[in-house]
């Protein structure tokens, strides 16, 4: 954390080792710089829910891929370019290794190399790679604006979940920009059932698909307590009454979040947006964000949402 405040909520329990290399979150969404007096909170580090984008071992014949992978993903998320020293540290890579990784991408064309600042930034041949997916994953609309827009609006943490097998998975993150802001690692995961986006993707799928998923998780060991479907059950039938998600301190105390679905029922890959912060900011706020949510997924993605009354009084799930 930095910049530490008396009103950042503070929970006694002792939490779980931290699984994945550790992040230097301060650092990284660039709290000295934009806002010295910033707290940052690391979300999701209190529980066994969670899985980092590279926890885990790295079998040796996909240890380069897996890197040149996180190479792109943490361009995406700084959003500038990066020299090989401050991409091998945040990332925890071997600087040797790094820099032939990076070397071979300047060779191929996907990344450019500024020999004067001795920075690497993505080329136009890594833009165009994933162009023609745009269309695909969300007809008619653009995904980045909608981040965009509802992070410029709110200042909370906004990202985009999709379903990779048992879990929900931070697959686009924009960082909070509010004093006391919480840190989201983009390609991090959660079990679709401690997770508010998660949520969100459950309650598109029948109850017996639902079933399914939750005896998989327990049989697999990934949550202790296991959850049992009628705990879950009130849950998914409040957001398809009310057409959202709203948790509180579910992974992270003091943490808030509010999701929705950004693609219709039945549409593949099926996503949810959400934002995410601190619960006080979140709470006075509430019907504010679920209007502003709704507004911008009508626009960009019409048809996505369930017709419901968006005056209604948001209930948690």
């Amino acid at each position: 954390m930095t910049g530490a405040r008396s009103d950042v909520p503070r929970s006694d329990a002792p939490r779980p080792q931290r699984r994945g290399r550790r992040r230097i979150a301060a650092e990284r969404i660039w709290a000295r710089v934009d806002d010295p007096t910033a707290t940052v909170i690391e979300a999701n580090r209190c529980d066994d829910s969670f899985r980092a984008a590279d926890a885990g071992p790295e079998p040796a014949t996909v240890k380069s891929a897996h890197r040149v992978l996180r190479i792109f993903e943490y361009f995406a998320e700084i959003q500038r370019p990066a020299s090989m020293t401050e991409i091998a540290r945040r990332l925890s890579y071997p600087p040797s290794s790094t820099s032939v990784l990076l070397k071979c991408l300047v060779d191929l064309g996907y990344l450019d190399n500024d020999r004067s600042t001795r920075t690497y930034v993505p080329s136009a041949r890594i833009a165009l790679v994933g162009g023609w997916l745009r269309e695909r994953i969300l007809p008619g609309g653009n995904l980045e604006t909608i981040v965009r827009e509802l992070n410029a609006a709110t200042g909370l943490t906004t990202f985009v979940a999709s379903r990779n097998g048992l879990y929900s998975q931070y697959i686009n993150v924009v960082q909070g920009t509010t004093p006391v802001r919480y840190y989201l690692e983009p390609g991090g995961l959660r079990l679709l059932t401690r997770s508010t986006p998660g949520r969100v993707l459950l309650s598109l799928m029948d109850d017996d698909e639902v079933r399914r998923i939750m005896h998989r998780i327990a049989a697999d060991g990934l949550a202790t307590p296991p959850m049992r479907f009628a705990e879950l059950q009130p849950a998914l039938a409040a957001i398809r009454a009310q057409g959202f998600a709203y948790t509180r301190d579910i992974g992270t105390p003091g943490l808030s979040t509010i999701a929705m679905q950004l693609t219709p029922a039945g549409r593949t890959p099926a996503l949810a947006i959400a934002v995410a912060g601190a619960s006080a900011a979140i709470e006075a706020e509430a019907r504010g964000i679920i209007r502003r949510m709704r507004d911008l997924i009508a626009r960009e993605a019409p048809g996505a949402l369930p017709a419901i009354d968006p005056d209604a009084p948001p209930h948690a799930t």
